[in-house]
């Protein structure tokens, strides 16, 4: 059996999509992961790339499906936490999941 994914790590340049509700937490853009992966995801950091540190991240609230571009895609709600993190995690492209 697979650990669960804990954590992702996006490179979501600019804030592309990412909507700030000004009290404290965000929504990031939408992402095509594993529903699996989108259920048990615990933080969410967006970077601006690989190499630096994340600019948003925090704990995951809430998460919703969107048809985006004809697939199911991932939007999280999540409570800024103000701490930086480096990129981490294997996966993909811009994404990188975190198990444990």
């Amino acid at each position: 059996m697979h650990d669960r994914v804990i954590a992702m790590h996006f490179v979501c340049r600019d804030d592309l999509n990412v909507t700030d509700h000004g009290d404290g937490t965000f929504e990031t853009g939408v992402w095509l992961v594993a529903a699996e992966h989108a259920r048990t995801v615990r933080l969410v950091a967006l970077h601006q790339s690989k190499d630096t540190p994340s600019y948003r991240q925090g704990t995951v609230l809430g998460r919703r499906s969107v048809i985006h571009e004809g697939k199911t895609r991932f939007v999280f709600r999540v409570r800024d936490d103000g701490q930086p993190r480096p990129w981490s995690g294997g996966g993909s492209g811009e994404k990188g999941y975190v198990r444990g």
